[in-house]
């Protein structure tokens, strides 16, 4: 149990030095980092190669920016978190209106950062346990367009 409980500690304090620094994080925007976190390692472990985190300007944000091997072009990805429990799955949070707005940004700042390509939109959702820890994820590909 100490093993475990020392890994942890250890990835967290990683993936926080890796993670863009924010001035006045609230608490939801910490869970929401360790959901990105939990999520980017998810996707990691399947052949996806981190481009950029948290690109965005004054009227939108993409959460994880990559590639992943099998497919030719840039994966923006949008990670939501939930309680385990919970009414409102994760995928679901993604309405309509959110896409439209992840799909403007990405056409919009892409380019500016020489990404170009093909895009495919996926979610990652992450179920957060009642301590707000990240327990599990799950992948959803070309989620819209």
């Amino acid at each position: 149990m100490f093993l475990l409980e020392l890994i942890e500690s250890v990835w967290d304090e990683v993936m926080a030095r890796l993670r863009p620094r924010r001035r006045g994080a609230s608490p939801t925007r910490a869970r929401g980092d360790l959901a990105e976190d939990f999520a980017l390692e998810f996707l990691l472990q399947q052949g996806f190669t981190l481009l950029a985190r948290n690109l965005g300007d004054e009227r939108g944000e993409l959460d994880l920016v990559g590639r992943q091997r099998g497919f030719d072009g840039i994966v923006v990805v949008e990670v939501r978190a939930r309680r385990e429990g919970g009414l409102l799955a994760p995928r679901e949070a993604v309405n309509r209106r959110k896409q439209r707005q992840v799909v403007k940004t990405a056409r919009r700042l892409l380019p500016r950062h020489q990404l170009h390509g093909p895009l495919r939109f996926d979610i990652v959702g992450v179920w957060l346990n009642e301590q707000h820890k990240p327990v599990r994820a799950q992948r959803f590909e070309s989620a819209f367009k």
